[in-house]
């Protein structure tokens, strides 16, 4: 009998804020505060271990919320600070922290070009939905490193909800099982 490669979904890794998530793409694991981010402002999560052994790939759901209407196809970028150390603030890409803070790029540099030093992992193109419909992107995802953190380009021309309860990151592996 031959030998079947199916995929499954493991446990989500998720970034969402400890004092108010309840939103419903997993129980929230990281930190990153995501409410009220400025129109053209970033905002990078805590630094994560994704495990020597890893999924080669993960589904990386985005929801965010906006408090006022966007324009529709402007997008809210989502990028990876991949990094080859654990430590928070060691070996990270343009300027990244390790840590969940407001990112700015570094000192020498604009955000639009110190982010050009991470990995972009898609864009979620916006439709004209506000609080509180909370809109979805899912992207296929392969991490470069071990460590990482996510960063929040937020390039629409309005801000974000002005509460936490429902956005977030997730990163679900997807892992090959023989049968």
């Amino acid at each position: 009998m031959p030998t079947e490669i199916l995929i499954k979904s493991d446990t989500p890794i998720v970034w969402a804020d400890t004092t108010d998530y309840a939103g419903d793409i997993g129980a929230r694991t990281h930190q990153i505060l995501l409410a009220a981010l400025a129109a053209t402002a970033a905002r990078q999560g805590d630094k994560v271990d994704l495990g020597a052994a890893r999924a080669a790939v993960y589904a990386v759901t985005m929801a965010i919320e906006w408090d006022v209407d966007p324009t529709p196809g402007d997008v809210c970028s989502l990028w990876w600070a991949a990094s080859p150390s654990g430590t928070a603030a060691t070996a990270n890409p343009g300027g990244c922290t390790g840590e969940d803070a407001a990112y700015a790029g570094t000192a020498g540099d604009s955000l639009a070009d110190s982010i050009m030093q991470l990995t972009l992992i898609g864009n979620l193109v916006c439709t004209t939905d506000d609080a509180p419909v909370v809109q979805f992107q899912t992207f296929m995802f392969s991490p470069e490193h071990r460590y990482g953190s996510p960063v929040v380009w937020n390039e629409a021309g309005q801000a974000l909800e002005g509460d936490d309860i429902e956005m977030g990151i997730a990163f679900t592996p997807i892992i090959d099982e023989s049968q």
